[in-house]
């Protein structure tokens, strides 16, 4: 029952300390799911007020004397150099042709098939559009765009002012973060491809472009549109991780901080094996205690059995040595008077055989006659009783 308790309590303990660590596990994910939303989320912003301000000046010269190409790109490379986050910051016309650009390149390049053109031409509410994960056309690098349109002086579609952020920016932004061997940082857009990756791994699912995630993950942010902590199994290893995602703000983003249990287990393990052997020592300890006692118990009972069967022996011995004793007292040559009877004792004095055997033995006697006896005395009372009639008859 003592090492039932033990047991008990250890155990308990050991529960509730996994609980604890599965806590701060969660709050880790989660406080650094909602610290890098933060980052993204300020260069997004950041990046719309620098697109604003080209938008505007793009509108000016529209409605002065049309598009001055070196001026615009001067000034957009200026505002590059405010925002470093961004790669360059390219202006299209109305039918998607790149006019010109903070890089002072101007590629043959059309950006009508894109769906943030769409969406900016089609409606003019639209003020800022973030791209999914995107290949540049000349480049071919991963990439983000956010673009914003600009109009003509009567309000129409003139064309749209864009910048790009290489996704090369977003590995160095994570790439300091400590989440433990097996644990990782990542950036995911709405279609759930791999924007960024910290540490990145060999395999396939861990490459930039890759959608491959687990069911729950799906299901999790379907259910969950702002945040939700929850453990699933990474399809790109099949390990269990702790997994935070958190949406970026306005932005069609996600943010995945992981952890897995093999890392922020590792103080609870300790913890585990500390019990366990001392668990271990308690039971040595309770075992070699119980083992004592019931030799001690064994001891004390042995010995009581053997006093018991001493006296026993003992009692049985006086018994005996008295019936010895009683036995000796009648052993040897009786004189015997053999008239009377009497027998002559030690000190040479006569007594009966009654008060003899009486004083030497426990024997008792009772008075009765035998037969032989009987018939004797019968036939003397006869003859006695037939001599006084005849003296009686004949005085």
């Amino acid at each position: 029952m003592v090492n039932l308790f033990a047991y008990l309590m250890v155990g308990n303990s050991l529960f509730n300390s996994h609980k604890h660590y599965d806590k701060l596990a969660e709050v880790t994910t989660q406080n650094l799911a909602k610290s890098l939303e933060g980052n993204v989320s300020d260069i997004l912003d950041k990046m719309n007020i620098v697109l604003f301000s080209v938008g505007e000046k793009t509108e000016e010269q529209v409605a002065s004397h049309g598009i001055d190409k070196g001026s615009l790109s001067s000034y957009a490379k200026q505002q590059v150099q405010i925002l470093p986050e961004a790669d360059d910051i390219s202006i299209a016309d109305s039918a998607g042709n790149i006019l010109c650009g903070s890089d002072g390149i101007t590629a043959p390049v059309n950006i009508s098939d894109r769906t943030y053109f769409s969406r900016l031409r089609s409606d003019a509410g639209q003020q800022l559009v973030v791209s999914h994960l995107l290949k540049g056309k000349v480049t071919g690098k991963w990439k983000i765009i956010a673009a914003r349109r600009y109009n003509n002086p009567d309000g129409s579609f003139a064309g749209v002012v864009m910048g790009t952020i290489n996704v090369a920016y977003f590995d160095h932004l994570i790439a300091h973060l400590d989440i433990g061997k097996y644990g990782a940082v990542g950036i995911r857009d709405a279609e759930f491809q791999l924007v960024a990756l910290h540490p990145k791994g060999k395999e396939a699912a861990s490459q930039i472009g890759s959608n491959v995630v687990s069911q729950k993950t799906r299901d999790m942010i379907q259910a969950n549109q702002v945040t939700a902590t929850y453990k699933t199994v990474f399809a790109r290893d099949n390990k269990e991780r702790m997994v935070t995602f958190r949406k970026v703000a306005k932005y069609p983003y996600y943010i995945f901080a992981t952890i897995s249990p093999v890392d922020y287990m590792t103080s609870w393990r300790k913890e585990a094996a500390v019990g366990l052997v001392l668990l271990a020592l308690f039971t040595a300890m309770t075992a070699a205690s119980a083992r004592f006692l019931y030799k001690s118990k064994m001891s004390a009972l042995l010995h009581s059995e053997a006093k018991r069967y001493g006296d026993e022996m003992k009692q049985q011995n006086e018994e005996l040595n008295a019936a010895l004793a009683r036995i000796k007292r009648l052993e040897g040559i009786i004189s015997i008077c053999s008239y009377c009877k009497k027998i002559r004792t030690e000190e040479d004095s006569w007594q009966q055989i009654e008060m003899y055997f009486s004083e030497h033995s426990d024997a008792m006697f009772s008075h009765g006659i035998c037969p032989d006896c009987a018939g004797e005395q019968k036939r003397i009372f006869r003859e006695a009783a037939s001599s006084h009639t005849e003296v009686t008859k004949y005085p």
